[in-house]
């Protein structure tokens, strides 16, 4: 063998074994429970019955490219390695350290955690709404994006006793790992989306205390309080696969009061839908953060986020999914300066609480455009 191919034959069996040890790794990596579990068994068995589960994912009512035509996956990337001037603020964002475990008003009370994570206190129960409540969203700590300065306020032991987690979808930034195990073993239940129990049993949620909804199917799992699962325009995936389990938005109602909770939704007709159905609602949480036209079927545009409030008949729209982490490549306090002037123009009430501020319903909107203003101003 010449001294050519000897060098050939040992940069080649250099360059294999670098595969070898990459695929082992990812291989590794992606055992990690953070990423959840596929669905199986009965309950794959139930996914294949749903009319919106078509060649072995879900799929949206309207066809939704994740990226827009002229957007390729290198294209986003280069995009990301661009210097954008004020992603993140540069000052300690105000907050307010509720104490949770005092008894909350009369009223539905609701508590800001930041970017979707909240607390509705009604009718005696205290339910979560996509509660991430780590200082970074991914699937591990020690890497991916970091809360901003000033917003890792709350934590699971702040918490006062809670009944029900309802979860829109699987996406890190909606149900994180770290802040969910720690409610294996307790009585607390869930309502989520189908196919998202697969997560909850992997992470130890005992299955009777899993309820899960396809879109327009109800659950009276809350006493005194209905539950409807309605469409969202968006997707799904902890891992490779996506769509393996649904996202949703909620119809939450009583005898007095009804709310919309949104979760991750690009702009289409169900929100019409969703009004015409069950509104007008008293309250609308809706996504406003995290946009790009790089991907504009899959999040709305803040000028969208007004419209839908319009769409479902709110009295109030607040506008969340921003001001904890960047995601998308706009600046971080763009979100409520759009909404709010379009919000204007359509003669829509708005609230923005600060994280731990408090919204009840019919009497308390936080408006503060906290969002300018230094810490303490």
């Amino acid at each position: 063998m010449t001294k050519t191919k000897r060098i050939f034959k040992s940069i080649m069996l250099t360059f294999l074994a670098i595969i070898v040890i990459a695929a082992i790794a990812i291989f590794i990596f992606l055992k990690q429970p953070s990423f959840g579990a596929d669905p199986s068994g009965a309950r794959l068995e139930r996914i294949k019955k749903s009319p919106h589960y078509v060649n072995g994912s879900f799929a949206n009512l309207v066809d939704t490219p994740v990226m827009a035509p002229n957007t390729n996956y290198f294209k986003m990337a280069l995009e990301y390695f661009k210097k954008v001037d004020n992603v993140e603020p540069n000052f300690t964002l105000p907050s307010i350290k509720t104490d949770l475990k005092a008894a909350p008003p009369a009223r539905p009370t609701l508590t800001y955690f930041g970017h979707s994570a909240y607390m509705i206190q009604i009718d005696g129960k205290n339910i979560l709404m996509d509660p991430a409540m780590s200082e970074r969203i991914s699937p591990v700590q020690w890497a991916g994006s970091k809360n901003y300065a000033g917003t890792h306020v709350f934590e699971v032991e702040d918490l006062p006793a809670i009944d029900f987690i309802m979860l829109s979808h699987d996406h890190y930034d909606h149900m994180d790992y770290e802040t969910l195990k720690k409610f294996a073993g307790k009585p607390t239940r869930f309502i989520v989306p189908l196919g998202v129990g697969a997560h909850l049993e992997h992470w130890g949620i005992a299955p009777e205390n899993i309820t899960e909804l396809d879109w327009w199917e109800e659950t009276n799992a809350i006493n005194g309080i209905h539950v409807t699962a309605t469409p969202a325009r968006h997707f799904s995936g902890r891992a490779l696969n996506r769509g393996k389990s649904l996202w949703a938005s909620y119809v939450l109602q009583t005898d007095k009061y009804k709310l919309f909770l949104g979760g991750d939704s690009g702009y289409e007709k169900h929100f019409a839908a969703i009004g015409e159905k069950f509104g007008p609602f008293d309250l609308a949480v809706l996504e406003c953060g995290q946009y790009n036209e790089m991907w504009p079927d899959i999040h709305m545009m803040p000028e969208q986020t007004a419209q839908a409030g319009i769409d479902l008949g709110a009295k109030v729209v607040w506008p969340v999914h921003w001001g904890k982490f960047t995601l998308a490549l706009h600046p971080w306090n763009e979100s409520p300066k759009r909404i709010s002037k379009r919000a204007e123009e359509l003669r829509l009430k708005l609230t923005t609480p600060v994280i731990g501020e408090q919204i009840i319903v019919g009497t308390t909107y936080p408006n503060r455009n906290w969002w300018e203003l230094p810490e303490g101003k």
